[in-house]
C-alpha cells in the first residue's frame, strides 16, 4: 500500500468519525436537552399546583378532599392551552380527588409533587405529557442531522483527499522534475553516507546515490559506483579532505576543493554540502576547460604574448616583492635595463614580423644567460628588463652586464636573412639610486640612454647628473612647445649658388629660436629634443607654412622668384596626411610649387619604401622639387636612387669637411657624384668653407654648392635686400670670409 493510499484511508475514517459524531450527537443533545427541559416542567407546574392545593388544606383542612369541583377547576387552568396534559390529585392511597385529563399518546413524561397538611404528606400532585411530540421532533433533527452528516462527510472526504492528492501529484511532479534535473544536469552529483567503526568515530564514506553526470566524469557506471568505498572510488585523491568534511559537517561552513581524477585526467571542482545527518554530498563540475582559460587570461595578463617573458604588470609586482624583501633584509638588487641598439631600423625596414622573429631570439639568449634567481622581463618594444640580486661589489653588475651585451651581439638569421643586433645596457642599484619602483626604473632608463649616447653596445651606470639632464631635456621640450605658441622660432636663409659660374639658384629655409629669457638657442640643441618629443611635426608644418607665405610675400613685392628648399623631418614625412598638408598649404598660400623644394633624409626615405614612393609620386604631381638631404651618411646603399623621382641629392657636410684631409673621403665624394650624373641628378655640396674644396667638387662636375664659404644664413631683410639688388643688378657679389669677391648672378 503506497502512502498516498493511507493518508486516503485515515482521512476518509476520520471524516466517518466526525460525521458519524455530527449525525448522533446532534438529536441525541436535542432529545437529552428537551427531555430534561420537559421534565423540569412538569415538576415545576406539579409544585405550583401543589402549592395551591395546600392553600386550600390550609383554608379547610379537614373538607379539602371534598372540594372535587374546587379541585378540577383549578386543575383546568393550565400555562399551556394547546398542550395535552393529564392532571391529577390523588390521597396516600391512590385515589383519585380530582383530575383533567386529555387524551395522551404513548410514551408519557410525568412529574410529581406532594400535598402536605401541617407539614404532614397528605396526597400528590401528578402532570403527565405524551412523549411523541419530543420523539417526532427529534426523529427530524435526526433527519437533519443525518443530512449534515452525510454532507459533512462528503465534505471531509472529498476536499482534504483532492487536496493530497494535489499535493502528492505535485510532490511526484517536483520529484519527476528534480529527477529530471538531476539526471540531465550538466553538473556531477554523488551523495555519500559516512560509515562509523564500532566505538561510533567516523572512518570512511561510501557513495548512496550518484547522477549520470558524476558517472560520466568519474569515468565509472552507476553499477560500479553505487556503495563503492570513497578511497578507492576517487583513487584516494578525496581522503585527504576527509576531515575537513567532517569540520564542514559539524560547523555547518561551505567547503570546496579542486582535484583531478585519474581516470579521466580531468580537473573537477567540488562543492561540499549536507543534506541530512550522516550524509554528505559532492557537487562536481569539470573545470579542467576553465581552468586552462583562467592560465591563459592570466599570461595574457602578466606575460608577454610575444616572447612568454614576464610583462610590466608582473615585472612590477615581482620587482614590489624584491623591495619588500631588500628593506626588511637590507639587501641590495640591481635593475637593468636592456634596449636594442638601432632595432627601430631593422623594424621599419625589414618588417614588424621579422622584427618580432628578432626579439624571440633575443629573449630566448637572456633566459639562458640568466640565473634562475633572476627576473627577465619584456617591458614594451625592444626594451628588457633584469632583476637580480647584489651578492658582491658593483664589479658584479659590470661583469653581468657586459656578458649579457656579449651574447646579445651577434648576427641571428631572420627569414633567410643574417641581422646584426647588439643592446645598451642602463643600470640602477637599490637602494643607492631609488627607494621604489617607479624610481629605480626611471634611473635605470636614463642610465640606458646614457650608454646609447655613448655609441651604444655598452652599459652605463645611473648617475645624478643623469638625472640634471632629463630635467633639462624635459624643460626644453616644454619651452618648445611654449615657444610655438608664442611663435618664437623664426626663419633665416642660406644662399646656393651655381658651383661653376656662382649664379644664385635659391635658398635653404633654416629655423631659428630667439628665447626672450636665454636668447638664440642652437638647432643642434632643440632640433633633437623637437625630434625625440614628436614636437617636430608641427614645427616642421610650421617651417613650410612660413616659408610658402614668405615667398608668396616676395613674388607680390616684385622680387625675382628662386628656389627655396625646405627640410623635413623623417617623422614628419612619415605622417600619414604628411603630402595632403602639403598641398593644402600650396593651395592656401597660392605660390607657385615649382619654386618650393623639400629635402628628406636617405632615413626617411628608406623607413617605408612603398609608402616614400606613393608620397613622392604625389608631390611631384604638384612639381615641387625632392632633394635627399645628407647623402651617403646613411645606411642604404645607392641603388635606391632611380625608385624615388629624386631632382637633387645633397651630399653631407662631413664628406666635404674630410676632402683635404684624407683620400677616402675625395674617393667616395667622386663615386657619389659619378653615379647622381649617370642618373642626370643635380649634385649639391653643403658646408663648403675653403676655395681648395669648391675647386674639388667643381673638377668632379658638382652642380650646386652651399656653405660659409660664400655666406652665412641671412635674415629674411638681408635676403630681400639681395634679391632687390640681383633684379637691378644681374651680377650682385658675394664676400668670401677671405676677402675675396665672388661675382653670381640670379639663375633663370
Amino acid at each position: 500500500m503506497s502512502r498516498s493510499d493511507r493518508i486516503c484511508r485515515l482521512i476518509t475514517a476520520l471524516a466517518g468519525i466526525l460525521a458519524l459524531a455530527v449525525t448522533i450527537g446532534v438529536p441525541l443533545g436535542y432529545f437529552t436537552v428537551s427531555y430534561h427541559y420537559m421534565h423540569g416542567t412538569l415538576d415545576a407546574e406539579a409544585e405550583t399546583g401543589a402549592a395551591v392545593v395546600n392553600g386550600i388544606i390550609n383554608s379547610n383542612p379537614l373538607m379539602w378532599q371534598f372540594e372535587h369541583v374546587r379541585l378540577s377547576e383549578m386543575l383546568d387552568r393550565r400555562p399551556h392551552d394547546r398542550v395535552p396534559e393529564e392532571r391529577s390529585i390523588a390521597d396516600l392511597t391512590g385515589t383519585v380527588i380530582a383530575e383533567s385529563l386529555d387524551p395522551l399518546r404513548w410514551p408519557v413524561l410525568s412529574g410529581t409533587c406532594g400535598v402536605y397538611d401541617a407539614g404532614t404528606m397528605v396526597g400528590t400532585m401528578k402532570i403527565s405529557r405524551s412523549l411523541a411530540p419530543l420523539l417526532w421532533d427529534t426523529a427530524s433533527v435526526a433527519a437533519g442531522s443525518l443530512l449534515v452528516g452525510l454532507l459533512f462527510f462528503s465534505v471531509l472526504c472529498t476536499l482534504p483527499l483532492r487536496a493530497v492528492k494535489s499535493a502528492y501529484n505535485y510532490l511526484q511532479e517536483s520529484e519527476k522534475r528534480y529527477r529530471s534535473l538531476y539526471e540531465s544536469m550538466k553538473e556531477g552529483m554523488a551523495l555519500h553516507r559516512i560509515t562509523y567503526d564500532e566505538y561510533g568515530i567516523p572512518v570512511s564514506f561510501s557513495v548512496v546515490d550518484v547522477n549520470p553526470s558524476c558517472c560520466r566524469l568519474l569515468g565509472f557506471t552507476r553499477e560500479e559506483m553505487l556503495g563503492k568505498d570513497g578511497d578507492e572510488l576517487y583513487s584516494g585523491t578525496v581522503a585527504g579532505y576527509f576531515p575537513e568534511i567532517l569540520r564542514a559537517a559539524s560547523t555547518g561552513e561551505a567547503f570546496s576543493f579542486d582535484f583531478v581524477q585519474h581516470a579521466t585526467s580531468q580537473r573537477l571542482h567540488v562543492a561540499v554540502f549536507f543534506p541530512e545527518p550522516g550524509f554528505f554530498a559532492f557537487l562536481l563540475e569539470d573545470v579542467t576547460q576553465r581552468k586552462a582559460d583562467e592560465e591563459q587570461i592570466r599570461r595574457l595578463a602578466y606575460y608577454d604574448s610575444l616572447t612568454g617573458l614576464p610583462n610590466r604588470i608582473l615585472l612590477m609586482d615581482r620587482l614590489e616583492q624584491i623591495l619588500a624583501k631588500a628593506r626588511r633584509e637590507k639587501t641590495r638588487f640591481v635593475l637593468l635595463f636592456l634596449d636594442l641598439d638601432r632595432f627601430k631600423v631593422i623594424n621599419d625596414t625589414m618588417g614588424h614580423a621579422h622584427g618580432d622573429q628578432l626579439l624571440i631570439q633575443v629573449a630566448n639568449r637572456l633566459r639562458h644567460v640568466l640565473r634562475s634567481s633572476d627576473t627577465l622581463a619584456r617591458i614594451g618594444g625592444d626594451e628588457f628588463v633584469v632583476l637580480a640580486t647584489l651578492d658582491g661589489e658593483e664589479m658584479n653588475v659590470a661583469h653581468l652586464a657586459q656578458h649579457l651585451i656579449d651574447n646579445i651581439t651577434t648576427v641571428y638569421p631572420v627569414s633567410s636573412r643574417e641581422v646584426y643586433a647588439s643592446t645598451s645596457i642602463g643600470i640602477a642599484v637599490f637602494p643607492d639610486d631609488g627607494s621604489d619602483c617607479n624610481s629605480l626604473l626611471k634611473c635605470a632608463d636614463m642610465a640606458m640612454y646614457a650608454a646609447k649616447e655613448a655609441g651604444g653596445k655598452g652599459y652605463h651606470f645611473y648617475s645624478p647628473e643623469m638625472n640634471r639632464k632629463a630635467h633639462a631635456r624635459m624643460e626644453l621640450e616644454t619651452n618648445i612647445r611654449h615657444a610655438l605658441e608664442q611663435e618664437e622660432f623664426f626663419l633665416e636663409f642660406q644662399p646656393i649658388v651655381n658651383a661653376g659660374d656662382g649664379r644664385f639658384i635659391g635658398v635653404e629655409a633654416l629655423v631659428r629660436w630667439q628665447d626672450p629669457e636665454r636668447g638664440r638657442i642652437l638647432p643642434d640643441l632643440f632640433i633633437a629634443a623637437a625630434e625625440e618629443s614628436g614636437l617636430i611635426v608641427p614645427l616642421g608644418e610650421w617651417v613650410l607654412r612660413t616659408t610658402c607665405r614668405k615667398m608668396k610675400e616676395w613674388c607680390e613685392a616684385g622680387l625675382p622668384p628662386c628656389l627655396v628648399s625646405v627640410n623635413v623631418s623623417g617623422r614628419q614625412f612619415s605622417q600619414p596626411g604628411f603630402t595632403d598638408a602639403v598641398c593644402s598649404i600650396v593651395r592656401e598660400t597660392g605660390i607657385d610649387p615649382r619654386f618650393l623644394a623639400l629635402e628628406l633624409t636617405e632615413t626617411s626615405l628608406m623607413a617605408d619604401g612603398e609608402a616614400a614612393v606613393k608620397a613622392l609620386g604625389k608631390l611631384k604631381e604638384l612639381d615641387i622639387s625632392i632633394v635627399v638631404d645628407d647623402f651617403g651618411a646613411g645606411y642604404s646603399s645607392l641603388g635606391y636612387l632611380h625608385k624615388f623621382p629624386i631632382d637633387r641629392i645633397k651630399i653631407d657636410r662631413s664628406f666635404i669637411r674630410d676632402l683635404g684631409n684624407q683620400s677616402n673621403g675625395r674617393a667616395i665624394v667622386e663615386a657619389i657624384i659619378a653615379l647622381a650624373s649617370r642618373l642626370n641628378l643635380h649634385v649639391v655640396a653643403e658646408g663648403v668653407e675653403t676655395s681648395d674644396q669648391l675647386d674639388f667638387l667643381k673638377e668632379q662636375g658638382c652642380h650646386e654648392v652651399q656653405g660659409y664659404y660664400f655666406h652665412r644664413p641671412l635674415s629674411e631683410e638681408t635676403l630681400m635686400a639681395l634679391l632687390e639688388e640681383i633684379k637691378e643688378n644681374p651680377v650682385p657679389l658675394f664676400a668670401s670670409p677671405e676677402g675675396e669677391t665672388i661675382a653670381i648672378s640670379l639663375a633663370t
